[in-house]
């Protein structure tokens, strides 16, 4: 081993070294770039900065390495308060028994450094200590030290293995396996420690996000809806109808709800009278507020008692599960405005299988539980947590009120669905099921992988310089090399994709949907459900594998009544493209749209009624499926 090696030590630019170091410590007069350095000894040297009440501190504890046997005899514990500089800072070293103290001033230092006795820099922070004439540490005491390291940053303590905390080994030998700093096993993805700041109590910030709706909303009132049974649900027409809270009613007109939507307008009597609902709306038409309006409402009318227990672990009434934490997230938000000044507190758990596992949510007491995006939900990928729930907790169908919102519903995913819901339950479409928004213009142009490129960068500087821009793509690769090159060309833009840490995709979101950031390049984990208000396009860099996530991500923007446009890159050599081909026609021809000469070609053999100037989209025949 390295240790035992009788040639002459070579210089180590990043570890530890004895001379010449460019990264270690160095106590000597050699070209050191920072650190302590034992002039010629062996030396092996580790610490771990602190911080106690504001100031930094080292604890090192200082031995002969080359003679293990007279750790006890010979160590030197060093303690250096005032890492950036101040007064007071005091060295304790103890050696053969005697102990001698000795203070020391430390001045505001202009060099990057750290610890240096020979006036040389450390490559580390401002305000380091040096030992020159304007020197904070004086150590010519101790030129032949030799220092071995003793940090143990799980909790260890100094004579036992710093892996698996048992005595008579070192680390490096230990049998078991090697474990991370957070209690993870090697090979494992770290876990990021993030909290979000807490949300705004106050009204200005509550209701700051309201978005105002345009003279196009008024469209939602007049959209196709029907309900399976026909004659269960009554519509509202005013937000008065529904009987909501005075205070709840205060909120709605706050957060400039003037009427209710399409799917409000069934969905909150639905929920009032306590039935089991599966909806299907396009984007952007207000199913958050549906399905939040009447369940707040109830957990005031019917569960007030309840509201005012403390329970240890907390056991909430209502239970909303969503694909990411960034619509979790949204949904808490949207929450807090309707439940302002009530009893009601929302809030978010994260992962809320692990919480439940752990024993710090109860998931007993649940009365109402939503799936939103259910078809995302309940596909192979998340339908086995779902299910989880039920065995940790949630009580059965029969007990509790279940609904289900999404603005694409396959066929399949019905049938899935009725394992969660009580046979009596009430299937509402708003529009064409699993149809694209009719406010929002279309595009899909022919465009090869090679020249993807250079037509974003055309469109940029043709249509989009002044425009709120979100670009989706395929790969977390293909988000990061695409922001990069926007960033050269100097266009405001950030990335959010599933490699970036949970602070970095709530930072993104933040900053685009504030405008700080005028593009944001994503992968479809922000193609469901987030609104970013004011997004005027949406580009489809790559298109997506299933006609599904075309829809959901096209639906970030054309949103309560704004119009948006969507412009689509078709890759003809792309096999996933070429699949998608009859969809996306489908979906143009449903909304109104021109379906372009060059994609008529991959139509299937099926009947396709291509858009002409005397189609009306809106008075076509809505195909739907009854349970």
């Amino acid at each position: 081993m390295s240790r035992e090696c009788p040639e002459l030590r070579k210089e180590n630019r990043g570890g530890f070294s004895c001379s010449g170091s460019r990264g270690g410590f160095n106590s000597g007069n050699g070209g050191s770039r920072g650190g302590f350095n034992s002039s010629g000894d062996d030396c092996n040297v580790n610490s771990m900065p602190s911080v106690n009440d504001g100031t930094s501190a080292m604890c090192t504890i200082v031995r002969n390495s080359r003679n293990p046997n007279e750790d006890n005899n010979n160590h030197t514990k060093a303690s250096f308060s005032g890492w950036r500089g101040g007064s007071g800072g005091k060295i304790t070293t103890a050696n053969d028994g005697k102990e001698f103290s000795r203070n020391t001033t430390f001045v505001k230092s202009t060099m990057r450094g750290g610890f240096n006795n020979g006036g040389s820099r450390f490559r580390g922070g401002r305000g380091g200590f040096t030992s020159s004439d304007r020197g904070k540490i004086n150590s010519n005491k101790y030129e032949k030290f030799n220092y071995f390291s003793l940090i143990d940053n799980r909790g260890g303590s100094g004579s036992n293995c710093y892996n698996c905390h048992k005595p008579d080994h070192q680390s490096r030998d230990c049998p078991e396996e090697r474990r991370l700093r957070d209690g993870a096993y090697a090979g494992a993805q770290p876990t990021e420690r993030y909290v979000p700041l807490p949300p705004s109590t106050i009204e200005d910030g509550i209701f700051g996000e309201a978005v105002t709706r345009v003279e196009n909303f008024g469209k939602y009132h007049q959209t196709h809806v029907k309900c399976t049974p026909p004659d269960k649900v009554k519509p509202i027409e005013l937000y008065e109808e529904a009987n909501l809270a005075t205070q709840i009613l205060s909120n709605i007109y706050r957060a400039n709800f003037e009427e209710p939507t399409a799917i409000q307008r069934y969905t909150i009597p639905c929920i009032r009278q306590q039935d089991d609902i599966m909806a299907c709306a396009q984007t952007g038409s207000g199913k958050t507020a549906a399905f939040l309006l009447p369940i707040i409402s109830n957990l005031l009318e019917y569960h007030a008692d309840e509201l005012s227990e403390r329970l240890h672990p907390p056991s909430p009434l209502c239970l909303i599960v969503s694909p990411t934490r960034e619509l979790a997230l949204q949904t808490e938000r949207e929450a807090r405005k309707f439940a302002f000044q009530t009893a009601v507190i929302p809030s978010t758990t994260g992962r809320l299988k692990d919480m439940v596992e752990k024993g710090r949510i109860s998931l007993k007491k649940v009365k109402y539980f939503v799936l939103d995006e259910a078809d995302r939900m309940l596909d192979t990928g998340f339908q086995p947590d779902i299910r989880k729930l039920e065995d940790l907790g949630l009580p059965p169908k029969d007990e509790r009120f279940t609904s289900m919102f999404s603005a694409t519903f396959p066929k399949e995913v019905q049938q899935l669905a009725k394992h969660f819901l009580r046979e009596n339950y009430v299937f509402l479409a708003v529009g064409i099921p699993g149809g694209a928004n009719e406010d929002i213009a279309q595009t899909i142009e022919e465009v090869p992988q090679s020249k993807k490129k250079d037509r974003l960068f055309q469109l940029f500087e043709q249509h989009l310089k002044s425009e709120r821009c979100l670009i989706f793509v395929e790969t977390n690769r293909a988000a990061d090399y695409i922001g990069a090159l926007l960033s050269q060309k100097r266009f405001m833009s950030t990335t959010i994709h599933g490699d970036r840490t949970q602070r970095q995709r709530n930072e993104a979101v933040q900053q685009f949907a504030n405008g700080k950031y005028s593009i944001l390049v994503a992968t479809s984990v922000v193609a469901r459900g987030l609104d970013f208000p004011l997004t005027g396009y949406v580009v489809n860099y790559d298109l997506p594998d299933t006609n599904d996530f075309y829809v959901h991500r096209i639906g970030r923007t054309g949103r309560a009544g704004h119009l948006g446009k969507s412009i689509s890159f078709f890759d003809p050599e792309r096999d996933s493209d070429r699949k998608i081909a009859p969809e996306l026609i489908s979906k143009l021809s449903e909304a109104g749209q021109t379906v372009p000469e060059f994609l008529k070609k991959y139509a299937t053999g099926d009947s396709v009624d291509f858009y002409n100037d005397d189609h009306n989209s809106r008075n076509a025949n809505v195909m739907l499926i009854l349970l």
